[in-house]
């Protein structure tokens, strides 16, 4: 579900970590280095073109994820042991377009590098860090949901069951940010990703480990103050199961429409409930669940379209936000994937540990990316 890994999320999806060591070009051989392989964390964002993270640096593909690259010059630097790969704060806002915040630990800038012609040139914009560990972030978020506004959402390791959390904006399109504020104590939880609707209404969604509700907190004011989302339980969270809240997806008219997706984990068995919502995220209900899928298995492209990967090797989808799903194929790839994602209504992508497939008619069919052409 590529909402899970924009705004989360990203998630290291399996594969070997690829390190500028496995580099295939020299200098003298091309004006681009080309990745053996493909990312570990990657997001298609139209039918061709689409973004990577490796420790090598950021990647683009303009082939529909078949081949991957980057300048020689102006590419962006990973930080070191501070941030695990997966967790760096990013967001590609487009083809061309990316974002990513780099952290070099106490006593180093927090450097914010920007791109608007795919990794060509990069401009770098230092975050006004207040706190020593920010300088060394152990997990970050980052949602625009225009071209002006966006916010960065910034975690510590946790520590004694607490974990330092801390909201930075832009409203001049990433020139200069302000810190929002210390969210430590308004999200006593673990964030799982941020997502804005517009520039006031945003939602932080969470891990519940036991607790009596649903730990995703909202914000009407742009980040000022948050209070608890009032998300109904539903059946399947009782007993000794936990749950993952992510951040929802809006679509439609004024992005009224809204699906928001909860991940159920009882007895080691995962299953996801979606809520919807059709006045922008004021009210929400659940649909059923689906026993055999987990979040990151899952794939929106807006808050009615969606795709599930369900143990047993199926492929699932719905239109109607989650409330019925119908079964669109079958094999032994679905079951090895550990992620799925959708860039439009039929061109879609599924990856793992030795995965990587794409469909071009909404999941009926697949082309196995790593078999030679």
């Amino acid at each position: 579900m590529r909402v899970y890994k924009i705004l989360a999320s990203l998630f290291i999806v399996g594969t070997l970590l690829i390190s500028a060591s496995t580099i295939g070009a020299t200098p003298a051989q091309s004006s681009s280095i080309t990745l053996k392989g493909y990312p570990d964390n990657f997001q298609m964002t139209g039918v061709k073109e689409g973004w990577g993270i490796t420790l090598g640096g950021v990647w683009h593909t303009a082939d529909g994820a078949l081949s991957w690259k980057h300048p020689l010059s102006n590419t962006v630097p990973m930080p070191g042991n501070a941030v695990q790969l997966g967790k760096l704060a990013h967001y590609f806002a487009g083809d061309n377009e990316a974002w990513i915040l780099s952290a070099y630990g106490p006593h180093k800038p927090t450097t914010l590098f920007h791109t608007l012609d795919k990794g060509k040139s990069w401009k770098t914009f230092r975050l006004p860090v207040k706190k020593s560990w920010e300088q060394g972030y152990a997990s970050g978020f980052m949602h625009f949901p225009d071209k002006q506004g966006g916010y960065i959402l910034l975690c510590s390791e946790p520590a004694l069951g607490m974990m330092e959390k801390s909201l930075y904006r832009t409203v001049d399109g990433g020139t200069s940010w302000s810190r929002v504020g210390d969210l430590t104590a308004s999200i006593a939880a673990y964030p799982t990703g941020i997502t804005f609707r517009d520039s006031d209404n945003g939602w932080i969604t969470s891990s519940n480990h036991g607790q009596k509700s649903i730990l995703t907190f909202r914000t009407a004011d742009g980040g000022k103050s948050w209070k608890p989302e009032k998300l109904v339980s539903p059946p399947a969270l009782s007993g000794y199961a936990y749950s993952n809240s992510y951040p929802p997806v809006f679509s439609g008219k004024d992005k009224k429409d809204g699906v928001l997706p909860l991940e159920i984990v009882l007895n080691g068995v995962k299953s996801m409930v979606f809520y919807t919502s059709n006045n922008g995220g004021e009210t929400w209900k659940h649909g059923p669940g689906i026993q055999g899928v987990e979040a990151s298995r899952t794939a929106w492209l807006n808050a009615r379209s969606g795709w599930a990967l369900k143990a047993g090797g199926k492929l699932l989808a719905t239109d109607d936000g989650g409330g019925s799903w119908k079964q669109v194929a079958k094999g032994s790839a679905f079951d090895k994937a550990t992620e799925i994602q959708f860039s439009t209504s039929r061109n879609g992508w599924i990856s793992g540990p030795k995965i990587l497939w794409s469909t071009a008619d909404g999941g009926h069919t697949w082309r196995n990316l790593l078999l030679p052409s």
